[in-house]
């Protein structure tokens, strides 16, 4: 499973084991005795990926929360995943570094890798993800769009879910679909913060 997918912890300080980041990024690799010209390849690639060529001989000690959490995230996609799972990404983060993560996690998940996150956050939910699984009691409730799921009374009631404001302000404003309601302002929204 290992290699498929990669698992990316909530507290990036939890996964670091490593001094310096050029050695995080390549400790998969070199654990797998990988030959050393394989390793830099890799590392350099996902460096790239992750926006932190520049800083490939820091100390990670040097680096801001957001950035150790993407030295986590290279270190994972140095191996290759067909599948990226990250638990709570914009955990800590402040607005800035949440879109900054999130963007990323996008242009990563255009490039051809499945990203999957675990997240209490419904508005990260409904404006990044495609696609929301929601499980109770070790059983799947639901597999539907974000707004879908944040639009059906039984299920958030089943599922203690909290409801979201924007279900809320379609029912005060007599809106018959707050599912297209929710899906559509959360797509204006983001276009107005995008400057589009």
């Amino acid at each position: 499973r290992a290699e498929h997918v990669g698992y990316v912890m909530q507290n990036p300080n939890q996964m670091i084991s490593k001094v310096f980041i050029k050695d995080e990024v390549g400790l998969g690799l070199a654990l797998r005795s990988r030959p050393q010209e394989e390793i830099d390849a890799a590392v350099d690639g996902a460096l790239k990926i992750c926006s932190l060529s520049p800083f490939v001989d820091w100390p990670i000690s040097a680096l801001s929360y957001g950035q150790k959490k993407r030295v986590t995230i290279a270190a994972i996609l140095s191996l290759h995943p067909d599948m990226i799972m990250l638990d709570e990404p914009t955990a800590g983060q402040d607005f800035r570094r949440y879109t900054e993560i999130m963007e990323f996690l996008e242009e990563l998940n255009r490039s051809g890798v499945t990203v999957l996150l675990i997240t209490h956050d419904m508005h990260l939910m409904l404006e990044y993800c495609d696609r929301a699984l929601v499980f109770s009691d070790g059983k799947l409730l639901a597999d539907d769009s974000p707004a879908a799921v944040l639009s059906d009374p039984d299920l958030i009631r089943a599922a203690s879910l909290k409801k979201t404001s924007l279900y809320d302000l379609a029912g005060l404003c007599g809106i018959a679909d707050p599912k297209e309601f929710t899906a559509r302002f959360i797509d204006c929204d983001r276009k107005v913060r995008r400057g589009l």
